[in-house]
């Protein structure tokens, strides 16, 4: 007994003497990690596509991570307002948020460019920008100025043109609507005499309901059939001119970044990746089966905006987009690399997806 404690009392201090000196010789070997625990905040309500979609990513984020980088993720005035999310983390208050550039417009004129321009790219090719364009290098130049780093994380895909409660046939008829549609979509109504409102998802069927506003622009059949927007709206339009691919984003502020592991880094930036894709995939996905709902139990009006309308929005849309966007200069640097890029799409699309989607009609 005496000779097996001795014997374990020597192993002990071996081991433990062999630990001091590989951490004098080598002492980067043996280091621990790093945990961080970081605060999300969100735009979107808990309730939503989007909601599940950013939890998802939080919760995958802090799995992969083992630990070592801890999210926890508050919705839509659960901590703050949905429109407050973008200042708690440029403050640093909070370390991570979710949006879409076009909430935060007022903050910069080159800022709302990120989400999307009327008659823009879709999904596929504000993707194929972002990752393979000069996208994510102009979106981080813009939110640089504000502590932020940006991701794409997330698009809707096309979406619908609208939810009112009478129709619209003329360029005209969009004067004197109170109408809700953010980002740059809204300016081109305004410029048509329309007094247009920014409201936050949860606020959105009330006002209607109410009559704070006429009708509103969502975002697709399956998250506009949650909201329950057929039961308040007579008519639905499209197509979406205004957002045919709008951008989802996650921004982190800039300090927080930094201290991250390069292996943190990566972790985050795949993580959005497959954000940005599955997001996307989730609402066609959805708005196939909602469409069909819509159609079939709910009778809901579907109705296309005429040729001549769409040709009167294409060429007002071309005409604001363009004036906003020459009123600051990294705007307009986004907004004529847009266009070229565009137009790349534009080309490539006709010869492909147009085409193809024509033929299988």
């Amino acid at each position: 007994m005496k000779r097996r404690k001795f014997l374990n009392k020597t192993i002990k201090t071996s081991l433990i003497g062999s630990a001091l000196a590989t951490n004098l010789i080598f002492p980067n070997i043996v280091k621990s990690k790093t945990k961080h625990t970081w605060v999300a905040v969100s735009a979107f309500d808990k309730a939503g596509i989007l909601g599940r979609a950013f939890s998802r990513l939080c919760d995958e984020i802090t799995r992969i991570s083992e630990g070592e980088l801890n999210i926890r993720l508050f919705h839509a005035n659960e901590l703050v307002s949905a429109f407050e999310s973008f200042d708690v983390v440029q403050s640093g208050t909070c370390q991570m948020g979710f949006g879409s550039p076009y909430y935060w417009a007022g903050k910069s004129p080159s800022i709302t460019f990120l989400s999307g321009i009327p008659f823009g790219m879709n999904f596929q090719e504000m993707s194929a920008w972002f990752y393979n364009g000069d996208g994510i290098k102009l979106a981080n130049e813009v939110y640089k100025e504000f502590n932020l780093k940006f991701f794409p994380a997330g698009n809707t895909g096309n979406q619908m043109g609208g939810w009112f409660n009478r129709k619209i046939k003329e360029l005209e008829d969009f004067k004197g609507l109170k109408f809700r549609m953010p980002g740059l979509g809204g300016e081109v109504l305004k410029s048509l005499g329309t007094n247009v409102v920014l409201l936050p998802g949860p606020d959105v069927v009330p006002a209607i309901s109410s009559g704070t506003i006429d009708g509103t622009e969502w975002i697709g059949p399956a998250a506009d059939l949650g909201k329950g927007l057929h039961k308040v709206c007579k008519y639905y339009y499209y197509p979406g001119w205004h957002e045919p691919g709008t951008c989802l984003e996650a921004f982190i502020n800039l300090k927080f970044w930094d201290n991250l592991s390069n292996d943190l880094k990566r972790l985050v930036e795949v993580c959005c990746i497959k954000s940005n894709t599955s997001i996307a995939s989730e609402f066609f996905a959805r708005n196939s089966y909602a469409v069909k709902k819509l159609n079939d139990e709910f009778n809901v009006n579907f109705v296309k905006y005429p040729k001549t309308l769409l040709k009167g929005l294409k060429k007002e849309s071309d005409q604001v987009v363009n004036d906003i966007a020459n009123k600051d200069k990294l705007a307009k640097k986004i907004f004529e690399n847009i266009l070229k890029f565009r137009d790349l799409s534009i080309s490539w699309s006709n010869y492909s997806e147009k085409s193809f989607l024509e033929s299988r009609i």
